[in-house]
This record gives C-alpha cells, sequence and structure tokens, in this order.
C-alpha cells in the first residue's frame, strides 16, 4: 500500500515540517546523491559510519552526536522518498494540533525513542558467533533515516484522526486507489512492523531497523496527548475542524 495523500480538513501553515522536510532533501542532495551517483561507495560509506548511529560507540558513550544527526541520513533515492511521502502526508496535520514547538518535541524525542528500540532490538539478536547466516555484527552496524522520527508522526496522526481517510494505491493484483481510515492503514502499518520486528530478532539480517520504527511509534503514542496544544484543538473545533479531543 501506497498512501498518496489523505482528506483531513485540518490544516496548518505547517512550517516546522516543511522545514524538516527541506533539511533531509538538501542533506540527501548536497552529501549523499553525488557519492550515489558517482558511484563512490567507500566515501558514502564513511558518511554513514561517521554519522550513523552505531550501537556499539552509542553504548559505550562514544559519538553522541550520531543520537541526532542518524535522523538526517537515508540510503537511497528510495528510502528518502518514501520517508518524505509519508511526512509531508501526515507531518502538518499533526503540527496543526500540537504547535510547532510540540510537533518538533514530538519529532526528535521519536527519533530518541527509535534508537532505545533499536538498541534493546540489538542486544536481543542472536550472536553473530550462534548464527553463522548473520553478515553483519549489528553492534558495528549504522543506523540511519528519520523513519523513527516518522513513526512517532504517525502515531500522533492515528490518535489525533482516526477517522480520516487516507487516499491508497493499492495493488491487488492490478493498481487500485481507495480511501482507507487513518486508524486502519496506520494500524496495519504498525502490525506489519511487529511482525517483521519479530522476525529480526531471529538474527536473520533483514536491512530494516524495525524495532526502530516500533519504538518510534509508541513514543510519539505517549507524547501526543502531553504536547498536544489544547488552545489549539479548541481553535480548531471551534472552526468546525475536527479532531480528537484527549
Amino acid at each position: 500500500m501506497i498512501p498518496l495523500y489523505d482528506i483531513n480538513a485540518v490544516r496548518g501553515k505547517s512550517i516546522i515540517n516543511t522545514a524538516i522536510i527541506t533539511i533531509n532533501v538538501l542533506v540527501f542532495v548536497v552529501l549523499e546523491l553525488p557519492l550515489l551517483l558517482q558511484g563512490n561507495v567507500l566515501s558514502f560509506n564513511e558518511l554513514v559510519k561517521n554519522y550513523g548511529m552505531v550501537p556499539y560507540f552509542v553504548v559505550n558513550g562514544m559519538r553522541e552526536y550520531t543520537l541526532l544527526t542518524h535522523m538526517w541520513l537515508h540510503g537511497s533515492l528510495e528510502h528518502i522518498a518514501g520517508n518524505m511521502l509519508f511526512l509531508y502526508i501526515f507531518g502538518d496535520n499533526v503540527e496543526a494540533v500540537l504547535g510547532r514547538r510540540g510537533y518538533l518535541a514530538l519529532y526528535l524525542l521519536s527519533g530518541l525513542g527509535a534508537v532505545v528500540f533499536h538498541l534493546l532490538s540489538v542486544m536481543l539478536t542472536p550472536s553473530i558467533i550462534l548464527n553463522p547466516y548473520l553478515r553483519q555484527n549489528p553492534w558495528l552496524t549504522p543506523a540511519i533515516g528519520a523513519s523513527g522520527a516518522i513513526s512517532g508522526v504517525l502515531a500522533a496522526y492515528m490518535l489525533f484522526f482516526p477517522h480520516a481517510q487516507v487516499m491508497t494505491l493499492v495493488f491487488a493484483p492490478y493498481p487500485l486507489l481507495i480511501p482507507i481510515r487513518a486508524s486502519v492503514f496506520i494500524g496495519l502499518w504498525f502490525l506489519y512492523q511487529l511482525i517483521m520486528g519479530t522476525w529480526s530478532l531471529s538474527g536473520m539480517p533483514t536491512g530494516v531497523a524495525w524495532w526502530a520504527h516500533i519504538g518510534g511509534f509508541l513514543t510519539g503514542a505517549a507524547l501526543a496527548y502531553l504536547l498536544a496544544d489544547r488552545n489549539r484543538i479548541i481553535e480548531l473545533r471551534l472552526r468546525g475542524r475536527y479532531v480528537v479531543y484527549i
């Protein structure tokens, strides 16, 4: 399923959401895309190793800056396109409810919550010695991407706008454009993360930090109500904009 846009009356200027998307795109276009186009794998890997979140370093109190820098790096054009699409569709509505400061806090804290869950999943992953199929040591594998932070935004959207419609491109087996309730779309998305996250604990490499997505989602769900601007919600409701009250 690929979301294309949402049908939601709540809109705002989404200054923070636009800024986050812009920064992510600029980082990719200026720092990463030239290396990928040149086929300069060594330099790209060096960039990822230096600014991606490597579990071994973080748990040993080194390279703490990567707790933030990893959120702004992406591994491919498909990676950043998918992340920014989700952020573009769901982020503006959440910012309209949380306000600029609340939305920025939700985004960054969800990204940090994603790190915590990813580290826990690495600790539970079978040792590379016990699992000969594990090609990379998870302790030394850099984690990059905005997915964890965006997962928190999805959680907040589902809580605030469960009845909003998400126009979704579904291949079953031919392409169909159908509206799906936000609670159903995001709920299915989260269920998929849980299934794949459970599978990843077997030690088989998947190339995706599934538990980072789960952690970001749970963090966003926990913080959404705490960060909500109640005056803003009241204002939106008076203007006839539907928002689930907390």
